[in-house]
Formats: C-alpha cells, structure tokens, sequence
C-alpha cells in the first residue's frame, strides 16, 4: 500500500460493515458466460454474538474482514444450482479498514458500488 490517503467508504456502507453486515459489489468477470462479485464479510467475535442474543447490534471500527473475488455462470443465476459452475478466484483477510479500502482498490472494485447483496442478483 500507498503512504497516500485511502479513499473513504460511503459512510452508510462504513456503517453497516462497522455493524457486521455483508456487502458486495459487482465486478467483471473473467469468463463472458459468468457474473462475479466481491463480497465483504465482517468478522463477527464472541462480544458480538453476546449483542445479538441480547437484541442489539454491536458497532466495531476494529473489525476485519474476509474478501472473496467469485464467479458464477450466468445461466445458472435464476435456479436452485447458481454455484454450478462456479469457482472462487481469490480470498484474502483484511486486517482493518484501511487494509479492506486497500485491496477493494487493488482489486479494481469501485466504492460506491459496494451493495447490500439482496438489492443485487448476487446468489448466495
């Protein structure tokens, strides 16, 4: 990474992985039979799973992250079988914030694009 400042995240994206959800965002795909995206999924710890039973959210601004880059083959999309076909390209885990803004850049994936997944046709 860069001594550059990262470029920010839309404050209610920061939000929701602050509060653990799972985002994604659409990218190109290798394959012109495939769609792909990159989901973002926070690593929730014990403190959280406490939270939830007790009915809250816990907020975390130290959280890290597992990215993984996938693949699927658009025809399967709409069907029970969207993961025929389909492959992961590459996981990583993001230590923080700064190190997720650093490799969604590195891997070409524009912020604002960042999505909850039931607002995209992301699969799972």
């Amino acid at each position: 990474m860069t001594d550059e400042p990262a470029e920010a995240l839309p404050v209610d994206k920061l939000n929701a992985l602050r509060l653990g959800r799972f985002l994604v965002a659409e990218v190109e795909a290798s394959r012109p039979e495939c769609r792909a995206w990159v989901e973002i999924r926070p690593i929730l710890m014990e403190v959280d799973v406490a939270a939830q039973r007790e009915g809250w959210t816990r907020s975390d601004a130290g959280r890290a992250f597992r990215l993984a880059y996938r693949e699927f083959v658009a025809e399967h999309l709409d069907g029970w079988d969207y993961d025929v076909g389909s492959r992961e390209i590459k996981r990583v885990l993001a230590h923080d914030e700064a190190e997720l803004i650093g490799l969604l850049q590195a891997w070409g994936v524009p912020l604002e694009h960042l999505a909850y997944p039931w607002n995209t046709d992301y699969p799972a």
